[in-house]
Protein backbone atom coordinates (compact mmCIF):
# COMPACT_ATOMS: atom_id res chain seq x y z
CA UNK A 1 0.00 0.00 0.00
CA UNK A 2 1.40 3.42 -0.91
CA UNK A 3 2.26 5.91 1.81
CA UNK A 4 -0.36 8.34 0.48
CA UNK A 5 -3.11 5.69 0.56
CA UNK A 6 -2.07 4.60 4.08
CA UNK A 7 -2.29 8.19 5.28
CA UNK A 8 -5.70 8.65 3.63
CA UNK A 9 -7.09 5.45 5.16
CA UNK A 10 -5.48 5.88 8.58
CA UNK A 11 -8.06 5.89 11.36
CA UNK A 12 -10.89 5.06 8.95
CA UNK A 13 -13.64 3.62 11.11
CA UNK A 14 -14.80 0.04 10.77
CA UNK A 15 -18.20 1.30 9.59
CA UNK A 16 -16.64 3.52 6.90
CA UNK A 17 -14.55 0.57 5.71
CA UNK A 18 -17.67 -1.60 5.50
CA UNK A 19 -19.47 1.10 3.52
CA UNK A 20 -16.51 1.45 1.15
CA UNK A 21 -16.29 -2.31 0.56
CA UNK A 22 -20.04 -2.49 -0.06
CA UNK A 23 -19.61 -0.12 -3.04
CA UNK A 24 -17.13 -2.69 -4.41
CA UNK A 25 -19.55 -5.59 -4.02
CA UNK A 26 -18.20 -6.97 -0.72
CA UNK A 27 -20.68 -6.94 2.16
CA UNK A 28 -21.57 -8.74 5.36
CA UNK A 29 -24.10 -11.56 5.13
CA UNK A 30 -27.63 -10.44 5.98
CA UNK A 31 -27.58 -12.31 9.29
CA UNK A 32 -24.23 -10.82 10.36
CA UNK A 33 -23.49 -7.41 11.83
CA UNK A 34 -20.48 -5.43 13.05
CA UNK A 35 -20.84 -7.08 16.48
CA UNK A 36 -19.42 -10.33 15.05
CA UNK A 37 -16.42 -8.42 13.71
CA UNK A 38 -15.91 -6.63 17.02
CA UNK A 39 -15.96 -9.96 18.85
CA UNK A 40 -12.76 -10.80 16.95
CA UNK A 41 -10.88 -7.49 17.03
CA UNK A 42 -11.25 -4.04 18.53
CA UNK A 43 -12.33 -1.04 16.49
CA UNK A 44 -8.81 0.35 16.90
CA UNK A 45 -7.27 -2.79 15.35
CA UNK A 46 -9.50 -2.40 12.28
CA UNK A 47 -8.48 1.26 12.05
CA UNK A 48 -4.77 0.48 12.42
CA UNK A 49 -4.81 -2.04 9.57
CA UNK A 50 -7.56 -0.62 7.37
CA UNK A 51 -9.26 -2.96 4.89
CA UNK A 52 -6.73 -5.79 5.06
CA UNK A 53 -7.77 -6.96 8.52
CA UNK A 54 -11.45 -6.43 7.76
CA UNK A 55 -11.29 -8.34 4.47
CA UNK A 56 -9.43 -11.17 6.16
CA UNK A 57 -12.11 -11.44 8.83
CA UNK A 58 -14.92 -11.23 6.28
CA UNK A 59 -13.44 -14.21 4.47
CA UNK A 60 -12.91 -16.38 7.55
CA UNK A 61 -15.40 -19.00 8.63
CA UNK A 62 -17.37 -18.43 11.81
CA UNK A 63 -16.09 -20.22 14.88
CA UNK A 64 -19.46 -21.84 15.58
CA UNK A 65 -21.68 -24.07 13.44
CA UNK A 66 -22.66 -23.84 10.63
CA UNK A 67 -19.15 -22.43 9.96
CA UNK A 68 -19.95 -19.92 7.21
CA UNK A 69 -17.87 -16.92 6.18
CA UNK A 70 -19.05 -13.55 7.49
CA UNK A 71 -19.31 -12.44 3.85
CA UNK A 72 -20.46 -14.53 0.90
CA UNK A 73 -18.35 -12.29 -1.36
CA UNK A 74 -14.84 -13.26 -0.23
CA UNK A 75 -13.08 -16.41 0.93
CA UNK A 76 -9.90 -16.55 2.98
CA UNK A 77 -8.26 -19.60 1.48
CA UNK A 78 -5.42 -21.32 3.26
CA UNK A 79 -2.93 -22.85 0.82
CA UNK A 80 -2.72 -25.96 2.99
CA UNK A 81 -6.46 -26.64 2.81
CA UNK A 82 -6.32 -29.97 0.98
CA UNK A 83 -5.66 -32.97 3.21
CA UNK A 84 -8.22 -35.64 2.30
CA UNK A 85 -11.16 -36.54 0.07
CA UNK A 86 -13.87 -33.92 0.13
CA UNK A 87 -11.50 -30.95 0.32
CA UNK A 88 -11.37 -30.28 -3.43
CA UNK A 89 -15.16 -30.56 -3.50
CA UNK A 90 -15.28 -27.83 -0.82
CA UNK A 91 -12.96 -25.70 -2.95
CA UNK A 92 -15.22 -26.19 -5.98
CA UNK A 93 -18.32 -25.24 -4.03
CA UNK A 94 -16.65 -22.11 -2.59
CA UNK A 95 -15.42 -21.02 -6.03
CA UNK A 96 -18.90 -21.59 -7.44
CA UNK A 97 -20.47 -19.55 -4.63
CA UNK A 98 -18.08 -16.66 -5.28
CA UNK A 99 -18.99 -16.60 -8.98
CA UNK A 100 -22.43 -15.03 -8.39
CA UNK A 101 -24.10 -18.24 -9.62
CA UNK A 102 -22.39 -18.07 -13.01
CA UNK A 103 -20.61 -21.35 -12.25
CA UNK A 104 -23.60 -23.29 -10.97
CA UNK A 105 -21.73 -26.57 -10.55
CA UNK A 106 -23.50 -29.84 -9.79
CA UNK A 107 -22.56 -33.43 -8.94
CA UNK A 108 -19.33 -32.26 -7.29
CA UNK A 109 -17.06 -34.98 -5.97
CA UNK A 110 -13.37 -35.65 -5.65
CA UNK A 111 -10.72 -38.09 -4.58
CA UNK A 112 -7.59 -37.43 -2.58
CA UNK A 113 -5.33 -40.41 -2.01
CA UNK A 114 -1.95 -39.31 -0.65
CA UNK A 115 -0.65 -42.88 -0.45
CA UNK A 116 -1.19 -43.56 -4.16
CA UNK A 117 -0.54 -39.98 -5.31
CA UNK A 118 -3.99 -39.57 -6.86
CA UNK A 119 -6.17 -36.48 -6.64
CA UNK A 120 -8.94 -35.24 -8.90
CA UNK A 121 -12.04 -33.08 -8.90
CA UNK A 122 -15.15 -33.82 -10.93
CA UNK A 123 -18.32 -31.78 -11.47
CA UNK A 124 -20.86 -30.86 -14.12
CA UNK A 125 -21.70 -27.39 -15.37
CA UNK A 126 -24.79 -26.99 -17.56
CA UNK A 127 -24.67 -30.68 -18.45
CA UNK A 128 -20.96 -30.72 -19.34
CA UNK A 129 -18.75 -32.90 -17.20
CA UNK A 130 -15.36 -31.69 -16.00
CA UNK A 131 -12.66 -33.90 -14.48
CA UNK A 132 -9.48 -32.17 -13.37
CA UNK A 133 -6.43 -33.98 -12.09
CA UNK A 134 -4.57 -32.31 -9.25
CA UNK A 135 -0.99 -32.56 -8.09
CA UNK A 136 -0.45 -33.77 -4.55
CA UNK A 137 2.14 -31.84 -2.59
CA UNK A 138 1.48 -32.71 1.03
CA UNK A 139 -1.47 -30.51 2.12
CA UNK A 140 -1.03 -27.77 -0.49
CA UNK A 141 -3.78 -26.98 -2.93
CA UNK A 142 -2.80 -27.39 -6.56
CA UNK A 143 -2.86 -23.79 -7.90
CA UNK A 144 -3.82 -25.16 -11.32
CA UNK A 145 -7.27 -26.00 -9.92
CA UNK A 146 -7.80 -22.32 -9.08
CA UNK A 147 -6.47 -21.26 -12.48
CA UNK A 148 -8.89 -23.66 -14.15
CA UNK A 149 -11.80 -22.11 -12.28
CA UNK A 150 -10.61 -18.66 -13.40
CA UNK A 151 -10.44 -19.85 -17.02
CA UNK A 152 -13.83 -21.53 -16.75
CA UNK A 153 -15.40 -18.31 -15.48
CA UNK A 154 -13.69 -16.32 -18.25
CA UNK A 155 -15.23 -18.67 -20.81
CA UNK A 156 -18.75 -17.79 -19.66
CA UNK A 157 -20.69 -14.79 -20.90
CA UNK A 158 -20.30 -12.70 -17.77
CA UNK A 159 -18.72 -9.53 -16.48
CA UNK A 160 -17.45 -11.33 -13.36
CA UNK A 161 -13.82 -12.35 -12.90
CA UNK A 162 -12.03 -13.96 -9.97
CA UNK A 163 -9.76 -11.69 -7.96
CA UNK A 164 -7.15 -12.49 -5.34
CA UNK A 165 -5.17 -10.73 -2.65
CA UNK A 166 -2.07 -12.15 -1.00
CA UNK A 167 -2.63 -11.44 2.70
CA UNK A 168 0.66 -12.94 3.81
CA UNK A 169 1.82 -16.29 5.05
CA UNK A 170 -0.06 -19.10 3.38
CA UNK A 171 -3.32 -17.21 3.00
CA UNK A 172 -4.98 -15.69 -0.02
CA UNK A 173 -8.26 -13.80 -0.21
CA UNK A 174 -10.41 -14.79 -3.18
CA UNK A 175 -13.47 -13.06 -4.54
CA UNK A 176 -15.23 -12.02 -7.73
CA UNK A 177 -15.55 -8.56 -9.22
CA UNK A 178 -16.39 -6.67 -12.36
CA UNK A 179 -13.63 -4.62 -13.94
CA UNK A 180 -15.14 -1.45 -12.47
CA UNK A 181 -15.39 -2.95 -8.97
CA UNK A 182 -11.80 -4.20 -9.26
CA UNK A 183 -10.51 -0.72 -10.14
CA UNK A 184 -12.45 0.93 -7.32
CA UNK A 185 -11.35 -1.76 -4.86
CA UNK A 186 -7.68 -1.24 -5.65
CA UNK A 187 -7.99 2.55 -5.61
CA UNK A 188 -10.00 2.95 -2.41
CA UNK A 189 -8.28 0.26 -0.31
CA UNK A 190 -4.74 0.72 -1.61
CA UNK A 191 -4.39 -3.09 -1.56
CA UNK A 192 -2.76 -4.94 -4.44
CA UNK A 193 -5.64 -7.05 -5.67
CA UNK A 194 -4.88 -9.08 -8.80
CA UNK A 195 -6.92 -11.01 -11.32
CA UNK A 196 -6.79 -14.73 -10.60
CA UNK A 197 -5.45 -16.57 -13.58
Amino acid sequence: MSLLRRLMNRNMTLYDQLDTLATCGIALRDSVGPAELLARHTEREYETTPFKLLLTELGRESEEPPYFALSADVWLMHADCVTHSGDYAKVANRMAALSHEVLDVESVHDEFDMKNGVAWLMFTLRGEEFRWLAKIEERWIDPNVLSRFAALLEAQETEWHYICLDVGGQDCLLGCATEQQFAVLRKTTGLVFEWLG
